[in-house]
């Protein structure tokens, strides 16, 4: 006999449901224009635009898979749900305007959004420049491209999330559902690197890399976005900004969102020093004896000793006493948008050498973990790690193993 959890009762399936009660998989009671559950979590109802019911019935059962390289690729991020709340019509332009369907935001998430503006945005940087465009001239694009909205909004229910353990849960899904509308409304945009929509395309990709770090702790799964993933799927997640950058560069710089890449440049600068190679090198000098030693192939060779001389220099910002000025996330993850694509794919085929030097990335991940979105990424990318990382090769991981653990002796 089929038994419940203490607390829950058996129900029929609800037909009609709206999306949100289907997606937690609760009985809906299907009252419109918002129905109970998504009243008392104060999260926005599928019931509340029209669009999403006509989505739900048209959405496709399948999509075909894109190669993570590509900008078509960022579509697939995360894990949206297959049934949008949110649907553009092929007819209008590539920038939908927000006021093709009004209803879709609550109140909470006018709340969501004041938090963002007067609380988040600044966590997102040490520059008051940058702050002030990630204030300012975020949002406004957000106003003119729905998915950059959803995506801000996402993130923002994180953070309210961890500040209010009483609407924590209810918040957490907030963020899972802004997340899921955002990916899928991003399609459009992403089969056009054009000028109108680089900034959307490129603000898209940066909020869904900082809430793929910004999972609470104390959960079981591997990341927010990637339940039971890999690691080479959250790097390639990354490489989307690069991406996006590479196709009007220019455009960027010079526009509204100038100051993020002019501070941008500001911290490259120290990274490509000539001596922060040298300096950098005194962390890898027992990773590089490994690869001397492990890696007979001249090629593959090559491959890790790039990846090595880049991460080097990234450890000689990172791990520095006495530095003049707090770490950006910029000065540590240069070297995961950087590093080759022939290294990516030895990470995808999970190769010994491959994952150790990720780990001693990990330990540059750990000097970060003071912002409230990067708290314990460091320890959970390496628990990842070592989940799949052969017995026999965890000895080579006792270096950034006692950074992440908080003993900093090696590192002086």
């Amino acid at each position: 006999m089929k038994t419940f959890p203490p607390g829950r009762r058996s129900h029929r399936k609800s037909r009609a449901g709206c999306l949100q009660c289907k997606r937690r998989k609760v009985k809906c009671d299907e009252s419109k224009p918002v129905c109970g559950n998504c009243n008392k979590h104060g999260v926005s109802c599928s019931f509340a635009s029209p669009s999403a019911e006509l989505s739900s019935s048209q959405a496709p059962s399948t999509e075909s898979p894109a190669s993570p390289a590509s900008p078509e690729s960022l579509s697939g991020l995360g894990s949206a749900s297959s049934e949008p709340a949110y649907i553009y019509s092929q007819n209008l332009p590539i920038v939908a305007p927000l006021t093709s369907s009004p209803s879709t935001f609550t109140v909470f998430d006018l709340e969501l959004l004041h938090h963002y503006t007067t609380s988040t945005c600044y966590t997102l940087s040490q520059s008051p420049a940058v702050q002030a465009v990630w204030r300012d001239q975020v949002p406004h694009i957000g106003f003119t491209a729905p998915p950059v909205l959803h995506a801000l909004l996402a993130l923002s229910s994180l953070h309210v999330a961890r500040s209010d353990e009483s609407r924590r849960e209810s918040c957490l899904d907030c963020a899972q559902m802004h997340h899921s509308i955002a990916v899928k409304g991003i399609v459009p945009f992403v089969s056009s690197l054009a000028l109108e929509n680089v900034s959307a395309l490129f603000l898209f990709t940066s909020l869904t890399c900082i809430t793929s770090c910004a999972k609470p702790s104390g959960e079981n799964d591997f990341l927010f976005l990637f339940d039971g993933g890999n690691l080479s799927e959250w790097a390639c997640l990354f490489r989307g900004t690069r991406t996006v950058i590479s196709s009007n560069r220019e455009n960027l710089t010079r526009g509204i969102l100038g100051p993020i890449f002019t501070n941008g440049a500001y911290l490259a600068a120290a990274h490509n020093e000539p001596q922060a190679l040298e300096l950098g090198r005194q962390y890898v000098q027992e990773l590089q004896e490994i690869i001397r030693r492990e890696c007979p192939d001249p090629s593959t060779r090559a491959i890790y000793q790039d990846a090595l001389d880049g991460l080097a220099r990234t450890l000689s910002i990172a791990i520095k006493p006495g530095a003049r000025r707090r770490l950006e996330t910029a000065d540590i993850f240069r070297w995961l948008v950087a590093v080759s694509d022939e290294y990516l794919e030895l990470l995808r085929q999970e190769t010994p050498i491959s994952l150790v030097i990720f780990g001693y990335w990990c330990a540059c991940i750990h000097q970060i973990d003071w912002m409230w979105w990067m708290e314990g990424l460091s320890q959970r990318l390496m628990m990842q790690l070592c989940s799949v990382l052969d017995p026999k090769y965890q000895d080579w991981l006792s270096w950034p193993q006692e950074i992440i653990n908080g003993d900093n002796e090696r590192s002086k």
